[in-house]
């Protein structure tokens, strides 16, 4: 967390807001009435007091600029839902705020059998439900019935889990037919075996008021209008949550919310990224911002394939005329200022990108490549391509042109876009937008897509290892040379650039079949420092979830995982 100290764009910020106000309608109404919870009306804490240290009681509105459909996990399809729902639902384990997975409702991380083939949970005792039920391994066993009924059941991790035994009430044993090396990502939620019928959960009465084991209960949603939570009666810390309840406010859209914010009507936003850290300059003498890289990259992909070949699964057969060469794509980087795109779009308040995987336990500390014009010039003229009369460099008669392409209408991609052209002209490099509607660029494999059958340059968008530390699925789809998009494989995996180096296979490989997670590292970091010296991809900057706030909500933290800004919610308090 920090305090913004940049103090411009006043006047842009205010004329915005002006613009910018019109309200949410409230429309259908739901309630919770569990007879066991009492709902006291919202209060501010008592004034008299000591602030030095937590007070119990109040209220506080958090502002979203998403709303959720369902506060059920396993139909879950959005952000704002699983951070909604992390609320009021735990799980074996979750990401804490530095990023490193850790038990809850678990005594501590699974025991691994020599194999790799068991996962033993030692699963914490008294906890219960919302509703007063226990938690036990029988929850543990319904919630992975309930998870093999969806698509999630399909996923890497829960499609390879064979049964869950439970020796005990406190103990479940996971089987699984083979190695899972992410299985730290099992179980982030866990369903109370009372939750529905498996076969039908988009009828549960669960979608809605959820029963979990968090420090949260739903005690009203009024759809387009505002969420409130009450404290968990039978939560498992003694005298948590601290406050007496949380109310999520919907507003339509940022500025709407910062207005909001700017005026005391709410304590906190959420569903902002470091593109709005200059519209809250305003407001940096009221105001504190929290912020949590989310372990993805803004970043430019270079297709080493020739472009006009289509899906060619070995770019060496079909090299692309100007990215196949190294020098080519590393004095394109040399070319690029990162801290200088930063400054221009984000007034200095953002973080370079550096690595592919930049975030959590699993974190490659990578150096920033450096911006030297002179150095990317030098490769340029080490490998024939010699200024021409408009300054863009050729070689053989071909032009050192290449063509960009980014969703359409993105007003800060194509500002982006803009800077980057003149970083390049610099060096006497060409670049020619050529941006997509989003539909057009994100299409798949069967829509005949640019990205999918590489028909490009250069892509320019945002992708990483989201709500998991764990960069193994990232780094497989992206960097694996089985996942690249060919006509045998009908366009599965996204190794858009078509890159291939055999050692990065091999250290992936390696890293899904083993457990023993600081190895896993160590092959990760080898990945990581591999395709910086091949610049398959430029990382241009780290993307953030950035969250405002009032200095008056206390213990207000965010985390990289899915409970988001939820996370320790059971420890806000109001400072009086």
């Amino acid at each position: 967390m920090r305090r913004i100290t940049f103090a411009g764009l006043i006047l842009i910020f205010a004329v915005l807001l002006t613009a910018c106000k019109n309200a949410t309608p409230a429309m259908e109404k739901a309630t919770l009435p569990p007879a066991s919870i009492e709902h006291p009306s919202p209060t501010a804490p008592p004034e008299n007091e000591v602030s030095s240290g937590p007070v119990a009681g109040g209220s506080v509105v958090i502002g979203l600029t998403q709303q959720p459909k369902t506060l059920n996990p396993l139909l879950a399809t959005s952000a704002v839902e699983d951070a909604v729902i992390s609320f009021a639902v735990e799980g074996l384990v979750q990401v804490d705020a530095d990023g490193v997975y850790t038990p809850v409702l678990a005594e501590a991380l699974p025991e691994v059998g020599d194999d790799g083939l068991t996962l033993i949970y030692h699963l914490r005792h008294g906890v219960r439900f919302s509703n007063g039920d226990a938690f036990t391994c029988e929850d543990v066993q319904f919630t992975l019935d309930a998870i093999m009924n969806t698509p999630l059941g399909l996923s890497p991790g829960y499609s390879v889990i064979d049964s869950v035994d439970c020796p005990d009430a406190d103990t479940a044993v996971v089987n699984l037919e083979q190695v899972y090396a992410p299985y730290l990502n099992l179980f982030q939620f866990i369903l109370p075996k009372k939750a529905g019928d498996v076969s039908a959960p988009e009828d549960w009465d669960f979608n809605r008021h959820p029963l979990g084991t968090g420090p949260w209960v739903v005690r009203e949603w009024v759809d387009g209008d505002h969420i409130t939570l009450a404290k968990n009666p039978y939560y498992r810390e003694t005298g948590k949550p601290l406050l007496d309840n949380v109310t999520l406010k919907f507003f339509p859209g940022v500025i709407q919310g910062i207005q909001a914010l700017s005026q005391g009507q709410i304590s906190a936003l959420w569903g902002l990224s470091e593109a709005d850290l200059p519209a809250l300059a305003a407001l940096a003498d009221r105001v504190s911002v929290a912020e949590v890289p989310t372990g993805e990259n803004e970043l430019l992909v270079l297709n080493l394939a020739d472009p006009s070949t289509d899906a060619p699964a070995d770019p060496t057969k079909a090299p692309h005329p100007i990215l196949s060469d190294v020098r080519i794509r590393r004095a394109i980087q040399m070319a690029i200022d990162k801290q200088s795109l930063i400054d221009q779009l984000f007034a200095g308040m953002g973080r370079v990108g550096t690595s592919v995987a930049p975030v959590g336990q699993y974190a490659c500390d990578e150096p920033p490549s450096s911006f030297d014009l002179e150095g990317a010039k030098s490769l340029l003229d080490q490998s024939g391509w010699v200024a021409g009369a408009d300054g863009v460099r050729e070689k053989n008669g071909v032009r050192l042109s290449l063509s960009i392409a980014t969703t359409a209408g993105d007003a800060l991609r194509e500002r982006s876009e803009q800077l980057l052209v003149g970083m390049l002209k610099a060096a006497g490099i060409e670049l020619r937008v050529e941006n997509l509607p989003a539909q057009d660029f994100f299409a798949g494999w069967s829509a005949n897509s640019a990205r999918k059958h590489g028909r490009f340059d250069i892509l320019m968008y945002t992708t990483g290892p989201v709500g998991s530390p764990d960069p193994q699925g990232h780094l497989t789809s992206n960097y694996h040379s089985a996942s690249i998009p060919t006509v045998a494989n009908q366009g599965q995996g996204n190794n858009f650039s078509r890159y291939i180096n055999a050692d990065v296979d091999a250290w992936l490989d390696q890293a899904s079949h083993s457990t023993d997670q600081a190895q896993r590292k160590n092959l990760f970091c080898q990945i990581a420092a591999q395709i910086n010296a091949d610049v398959p991809r430029i990382f241009l900057y780290e993307r953030l979830t950035i969250s405002p706030y009032l200095p008056a909500l206390q213990n207000y933290r965010l985390s990289p995982g899915r409970s988001d800004f939820s996370f320790g919610s059971q420890d806000w308090w109001l400072k009086p």
